[in-house]
């Protein structure tokens, strides 16, 4: 149960989770300022989706994703349940990994 409901959390930071997009816009500093679903994923703007997916891939870029995970509240909350979400299903999933 509890590796099913660590696994739907998790998902949901990913994929459905309201944050802003952070895609990177020519002339901002701070990003693309428009609401998103997902860590993950970017905004209603196409190219901003794969913008994101690259800075995943790439090693020099993903510097870059890291730092918007905690730009502002709502990412922060996003990214620390995503976290404590793959924690505790580890935790639940591996046996004698269990904080005593």
């Amino acid at each position: 149960m509890i590796i099913t409901l660590s696994a739907a959390v998790l998902l949901w930071s990913f994929f459905q989770a309201p944050v802003t997009c952070g895609a990177p816009v020519r002339g901002r500093v701070d990003g693309c300022r428009n609401n998103a679903t997902g860590i993950l994923m970017g905004c209603h703007i196409h190219q901003h989706r794969w913008q994101k997916l690259k800075m995943l891939i790439f090693r020099r870029r993903v510097r870059e994703f890291s730092s918007g995970l905690f730009s502002d509240g709502k990412a922060a909350l996003v990214t620390l349940a995503a976290v404590g979400s793959f924690v505790s299903g580890l935790v639940a999933l591996i046996p004698g990994v269990t904080v005593r």
